[in-house]
């Protein structure tokens, strides 16, 4: 993919609409409010319920309007709910969670018709290969039916785009959710654990959207990789447990963890989810660089300092002893988590005390 002609693209855009108002979204938006360059933020959100389910939902969009975010609400997703969203805003970022992935086709759909200059589909995750592991089409091989729908309708619309690759952000997800049980210092690892994981912490992460919607020029019709920082299971395994082996380490071969995975998504439970990544994950699929032609755009950067995971998990470690409170992320229940994944940006996650609601919330 080639960069987007310089000479073609304004040096800023100032209008940006965000859909969704879950976690990544939600910081997203935070960010992008406290960003000078920025003159108007919406949030483009389904319609919340009066019932008592959507009531968190109600109240965080209470508080985005009253941070000054333009609320945009919809009750059905169509295309043309999405062109009447979009009008007048230049940039669409989508952060929608696994979930609500096919639903950014009508908003591609919707960004062309509305003139829309800029498309950022929902990534801020892992890139997508193909499992030898689980050959079968899993939930994340409709985002790359998202991203091929975008890159066929953006040449001839004049639609440009950008999509984002970070790893995990295990200030967002409960380490749980890849096998580690912190607060008892215990971890179920899958396979040898030796496959290295691309990390980025969802602090990180936001700096890193802001730093790129900033620099259109650079930015636009093209794939960004970036990480935090590169590890695999077992040196994590090691650092919650003190150990990779032992009593407090609990070890399933790659065929255990499949039949695991057939008996939860036979029962519908959220954590085959997990463990579907788990595997993903021992095959080496969490690496975004994994390829000789997939090299990380960090040096595009320079001015984000981000945190590796090893510093991340110990803060998450020291939190779950008891008399601590979690920071961001570290006290989601992992069933809960469905979803994707400056100084100002830092403050306004550190602020805000909550426990992340998944995008999938969407």
């Amino acid at each position: 993919m080639s960069l987007a002609d310089s000479s073609a693209a304004p040096l800023s855009y100032t209008t940006v609409a965000v859909v969704s108002t879950g976690a990544y979204a939600e910081h997203f938006i935070k960010a992008l409010l406290q960003c000078k360059t920025f003159s108007k933020v919406r949030a483009v959100t389904r319609s919340p319920s009066d019932t008592d389910a959507d009531a968190d939902k109600r109240k965080r969009l209470a508080e985005l309007r009253a941070l000054g975010a333009d609320i945009y609400e919809y009750a059905e997703g169509t295309a043309d709910a999405f062109r009447r969203a979009f009008d007048g805003f230049e940039i669409v970022v989508s952060a929608v969670g696994v979930s609500a992935v096919l639903t950014q086709m009508g908003m591609i759909d919707g960004a062309v018709a509305a003139g829309v200059k800029w498309f950022l589909p929902s990534e801020f995750g892992v890139a997508h290969y193909p499992s030898r592991y689980l050959p079968l089409k899993g939930p994340l091989d409709h985002m790359v039916d998202v991203q091929q729908y975008l890159q066929e309708k953006a040449p001839a619309s004049g639609l440009a785009y950008t999509i984002v690759y970070t790893g995990l952000a295990m200030d967002y997800l409960n380490p749980q959710s890849i096998g580690l049980i912190v607060n008892k210092r215990e971890a179920v690892l899958v396979g040898r654990g030796g496959a290295k994981v691309s990390f980025t912490t969802l602090a990180d992460t936001v700096k890193l959207l802001i730093e790129i919607l900033r620099r259109p020029a650079e930015m636009q019709n093209r794939t960004i990789r970036y990480a935090g920082s590169t590890t695999n299971m077992r040196e994590l395994v090691k650092l919650v447990t003190g150990n990779d082996r032992g009593e407090n380490v609990r070890i399933l071969s790659v065929d255990e963890a499949k039949a695991r995975l057939c008996e939860l998504a036979h029962k519908k439970d959220v954590m085959a989810f997990f463990m579907y990544c788990r595997i993903l994950i021992e095959e080496g699929l969490a690496q975004i660089d994994r390829n000789p032609d997939e090299r990380l755009d960090n040096g595009l950067f320079p001015d984000i300092k981000p945190e590796h995971i090893f510093e991340t998990l110990t803060r998450l470690i020291n939190a779950s002893q008891p008399g601590k409170s979690p920071s961001i992320g570290a006290g989601a229940d992992a069933s809960a988590e469905t979803g994707a994944q400056g100084g100002a940006v830092s403050s306004s996650m550190a602020s805000s005390g909550k426990k992340p609601v998944s995008p999938a919330a969407e």
